[in-house]
């Protein structure tokens, strides 16, 4: 996949991602969606989705457990809707 086709991809995610985070944002001009995902001290994984206006943080959650398998799902269904 070319770096475009890439990036291009990465910024669908993260507009799903935020969208199904936060389903009442309304996407502004500076606005832009950011999504983390990690290990904490205990190994467990977690996943961060954030929305940015400008360098502002507006919107973010956490999501852990049962409720980040299930958040994994959804983002994976509405990308092959």
């Amino acid at each position: 996949m070319d770096a475009s086709g890439e990036e291009r991809w990465l910024r669908v995610l993260r507009e799903h991602a935020a969208r199904l985070a936060f389903p009442d944002w309304t996407s502004g001009p500076d606005d832009w969606p950011s999504f983390y995902t990690s290990f904490d001290d205990a190994a467990e994984p977690y996943m961060e989705v954030t929305v940015y206006r400008g360098v502002d943080r507006i919107h973010y959650r956490r999501y852990t457990g049962d409720e980040l398998a299930a958040f994994w799902a959804r983002l994976l269904d509405s990308l092959t809707e």
